[in-house]
């Protein structure tokens, strides 16, 4: 008898209930679903307004933070803007819900560094990740890595001339 009053006591709350809240989660579904289509229709005017821009990304993470902006940074054209992650926070001249949307939508994300640009209203993507450790960790040529970016963001390219020894 108990388990019957428990049941029936339990379908008297939950069925009013859960009417209660049914079309407070359709409301807010509905909501969620017109600010992400907004928000979409503000990105694209983004990469529009953007369109040709190039950009290098890289994070705080520690063997190559410095060795980044000391030997990289400096050596890019500057025709490529520069976005750096701390954590989570994004700095950059850019408003950071784009930069932060553009990075969370990466096709080709294999950690960082990562180059993107900006091409008829279309992120396009590329990790330099293992090339950048082959000259941080391999003593690889810095030339060959800047080569690559700049291949990528379709610059001139740095003639690799052969070493004197």
């Amino acid at each position: 008898m108990r388990k019957f009053r428990d049941l029936l006591l339990e379908l008297l709350v939950g069925i009013p209930l859960f009417i209660l809240i049914v079309p407070i989660i359709i409301i807010f579904l509905l909501f969620a679903y017109f600010q992400r289509k907004k928000f979409k229709k503000r990105y694209a005017g983004f990469l529009k307004a953007n369109n040709g821009k190039n950009f290098f990304c890289y994070n705080n993470r520690r063997n190559s933070k410095k060795y980044i902006e000391e030997n990289i940074l400096p050596s890019l054209d500057n025709r490529i803007e520069i976005i750096y992650l701390n954590g989570r926070i994004i700095k950059s001249e850019y408003e950071a819900e784009f930069v932060s949307a553009a990075l969370y939508g990466l096709n080709h994300y294999n950690k960082f560094p990562h180059l993107m640009k900006i091409r008829d209203g279309e992120l396009i993507d590329k990790s330099v990740n293992n090339p950048f450790y082959g000259v941080l960790n391999m003593n690889k040529s810095k030339k060959e890595l800047l080569n690559k970016i700049n291949m990528f963001f379709e610059l001139d390219v740095i003639k690799v001339l052969p070493s004197k020894t």
